[in-house]
């Protein structure tokens, strides 16, 4: 198994799960949010295994700044926390 940091934005109608390590993706409602990020997860790191690439360590939660990542994606949001995605 593996696990890694996700953050979980509500946007305007959709939640972004962002992989600080890896990639984001974007769900219609936080179930489907944290559904799909085991999806994407998986789907990342078979791509990366399969390219022959080596899967970067997961960071800490304690690592992550939520607001960082925000702002870097230059979004605002009233709901947002970080959870560990495993796969």
């Amino acid at each position: 198994l593996s696990a890694y940091p996700a953050c979980f934005i509500k946007e305007d109608t959709a939640y972004s799960v962002i992989f600080p390590d890896l990639n984001s993706y974007l769900g219609d409602n936080l179930e489907d949010a944290l559904s799909m990020a085991v999806d994407c997860l998986a789907d990342i790191y078979i791509l990366l295994i399969w390219k022959g690439k080596v899967v970067p360590p997961a960071i800490s939660l304690q690592d992550i700044d939520i607001q960082k990542v925000m702002d870097e994606l230059e979004v605002t949001s009233d709901e947002a926390f970080v959870n560990i995605v495993t796969v």
